[in-house]
């Protein structure tokens, strides 16, 4: 017969285990890309990129309990291009908690970027996350123009940002919300 305490030492240990998969680097980043107009292929001056950090906590059912972890803000020059730092996720205690990082990418008059790649590439990248795809070298993505009012409304109800983020933390991207909502006829929401 086992002693009881070595069958809880066992427990312990695999529930230790069961936690303590995959916690995310100790540094990430940068993430940079070049953004174009998917028509023209011409580079976009003006587009806003939100990076939300958010601290995770591990459950026995997944990730919950989002924490605000920090939060960076670019805005794309002439050139369309943007570069969010590379940033220190290291974290003491990931077998209990994960650090994730999520992007937002807004444009007023502009629908949803996607990456503009190679067959080659989209093969090698395809189980990428954005996150991990904005790390790799030479990316870009295209925005397509939104051509209608009621094609502009529709897509306008999917720009949002982590909700840990606080509101201080994305002035471009605030402002870049209201500039839309002032063309479609809303009042700011913020």
């Amino acid at each position: 017969m086992r002693s009881p305490r070595l069958m809880w030492l066992g427990v312990g240990v695999a529930v230790l285990v069961a936690f303590a998969g995959p916690g995310g680097a100790a540094a990430a980043g940068p993430w940079r890309a070049t953004i174009v107009d998917a028509e023209t292929g011409k580079p976009l001056e003006g587009v806003v990129v939100v990076a939300a950090f958010a601290k995770y906590t591990k459950g026995l059912a997944g990730l919950a309990g989002a924490e605000y972890y920090g939060s960076n803000e670019a805005v794309t020059g002439p050139d369309g291009r943007f570069e969010i730092p590379a940033r220190n996720l290291w974290n003491p205690i990931r077998v209990f908690t994960v650090v994730r990082v999520e992007f937002t990418i807004v444009k007023p008059a502009y629908g949803h970027a996607r990456w503009r790649v190679t067959a080659e590439q989209e093969e090698r990248w395809r189980d990428l996350t954005l996150a991990e795809l904005l790390e790799q070298p030479d990316i870009t993505m295209e925005m397509p123009v939104l051509k209608t009012r009621e094609a502009r409304w529709k897509y306008l109800t999917n720009w949002m940002v982590h909700s840990v983020v606080p509101l201080e933390a994305i002035p471009r991207f605030i402002e870049a919300e209201n500039t839309e909502r002032a063309y479609l006829g809303l009042s700011p929401l913020r």
